[in-house]
């Protein structure tokens, strides 16, 4: 699942640019100081602070912005994202369902409300959310595997291979995908699929211990010979 440390562009990939961030608050700071009622600076002004990570100012920035405009879905997304960062779940939840209530195809709150909802211990949200970005985008690889992790780890192995599946089909090349699959079918007793799949991610991934360690001890327990340890 995504990580939610450090400076990071709102995709969820770590931002090295640091100075170019500095510099650009810098510039908007300015720039506000001329027009202090441009929302779009100031809104800028916020996400560049949320990318930096100095999140309460992230946080006081995006509420100004919706103290002006409350109805602005994005600024809603991005205070949302920083709640988030900042371990404060019940204010993320909350912002992120104020996203939906004013754009209820706005798929990626979906998805982060799936990861929050589950990281607060609110696993039939958690599903739901995902189940909703997947409505919306049916190939986003972040909510099948996340949903798939989500099943397998309650238990509900059919549905997790149902997800990954899918997953696999539309990208082919996820090892990790294929892990899943064998622990999944290795939890329902189904061997020979659980051999099949962990070989794969093997093929992908000649040095996946988690793979090999799952294989190993499938073929001690059913002494089934398939697949290279």
């Amino acid at each position: 699942m995504v990580n939610n440390s450090g400076p990071y562009k709102l995709n969820g990939e770590k931002s090295d640019d640091v100075v170019s961030i500095a510099e650009n608050i810098k510039s908007l700071e300015n720039k506000l100081k001329e027009e202090p009622q441009n929302m779009q600076y100031l809104h800028d002004l916020a996400h560049a602070y949320f990318l930096q990570g100095n999140l309460k100012k992230a946080i006081d920035n995006f509420q100004t912005v919706l103290d002006r405009k409350p109805n602005l879905a994005i600024a809603h997304y991005h205070l949302g994202l920083s709640y988030f960062r900042s371990a404060d779940l019940k204010n993320a939840i909350r912002s992120l369902h104020r996203v939906i209530e004013i754009d209820g195809d706005f798929t990626m709150a979906y998805y982060w409300l799936g990861l929050i909802n589950y990281r607060a211990g609110h696993t039939h949200q958690a599903i739901e959310s995902l189940l909703n970005c997947l409505k919306r985008d049916p190939e986003s690889l972040i909510a099948l595997y996340d949903l798939a992790v989500i099943y397998l780890t309650i238990g509900r192995n059919k549905d997790a291979i149902k997800v990954l599946k899918k997953l696999v089909t539309s990208y082919p090349e996820h090892e990790t995908a294929y892990y899943h699959l064998g622990k999944a079918y290795n939890n329902l007793e189904r061997y020979h699929e659980a051999i099949f799949h962990l070989n794969k991610a093997l093929e992908l991934n000649p040095s996946d211990r988690r793979a090999l360690k799952l294989l190993e001890s499938i073929r001690e327990f059913t002494r089934y010979p398939e697949g290279p340890i």
